[in-house]
């Protein structure tokens, strides 16, 4: 049996990871496919990374309040703010962990090589992700780890498809001066 104290810190590192996986992985999908310039992914990425770890470490801090609140008023088990708190730097935490994964290959790879790199490391990290909140829901971590590997391809391919159409509009304008 899992213990509740783990699920609690589970939620920040499934949160975190999950969102920073799929959100830094668009950004440079979608600034790669613009710009074709590895430097502005990088740049994009590590500021695009920072700025959604502290948007999730803060969002989900309140959402863990909010539930906290609501788990009060309806008597039910209440997280101690310690375990919110703990939770909440998980997400921070994985939020940045997740932006290095991510960007790492456009510092070290040419730019398509980088791409593809990062896609594949996502994918694979969003399966694993997934498979273990199906294990620890006691469903089924095939069905969990393919569901987020889709929910990663919906991103990135919607990313990309931005990313050229911005790159392409942007062509033309410089086309015409």
């Amino acid at each position: 049996m899992i213990s509740a104290d783990l699920i609690e810190g589970f939620q920040g590192v499934a949160f975190g990871t999950m969102d920073g996986l799929i959100t830094i992985l668009g950004v440079v999908i979608g600034i790669a496919s613009a710009t074709q310039n590895s430097e502005l992914v990088v740049i994009s990425g590590f500021v695009a990374g920072l700025a959604n770890a502290f948007g999730n470490s803060f969002g989900f801090y309140a959402s863990e309040l909010a539930e906290r609140a609501e788990h009060i008023q309806e008597n039910q088990h209440v997280s101690s703010m310690a375990e919110t708190r703990r939770s909440t730097l998980l997400a921070f935490v994985h939020s940045i962990a997740s932006t290095l994964v991510i960007v790492a290959p456009f510092v070290i790879l040419g730019l398509m090589y980088a791409m593809i790199t990062s896609l594949i490391l996502a994918l694979v990290l969003l399966f694993a992700l997934g498979a273990l909140v199906g294990k620890f829901s006691h469903a089924s971590p095939w069905k969990f780890g393919i569901r987020y590997v889709l929910l990663g391809l919906a991103g990135a391919t919607l990313s990309f498809m931005v990313g050229a159409a911005v790159g392409s509009v942007l062509s033309l304008g410089r086309l015409k001066l």
